[in-house]
């Protein structure tokens, strides 16, 4: 795979963990905010782990 398939992913995980504190912001449940919350921070890790990825291949692919 490429680095654009890798950055697209990215960008994917980054929406998708947008979607989950928008979510924690409306829900009155402290509970499900907080779970919201960890699903957005590992979305957000994924997002980080792919964004390093797609880096080292533009690296070896230059």
């Amino acid at each position: 795979m490429d680095s654009l398939h890798y950055a697209a992913e990215a960008a994917r995980h980054r929406k998708v963990a947008e979607e989950f504190r928008m979510m924690a912001a409306t829900t009155p449940h402290v509970a499900l905010r907080e779970q919201y919350l960890a699903l957005a921070k590992g979305y957000d890790q994924l997002a980080e782990n792919e964004d390093m990825v797609a880096a080292n291949l533009s690296k070896i692919s230059d």
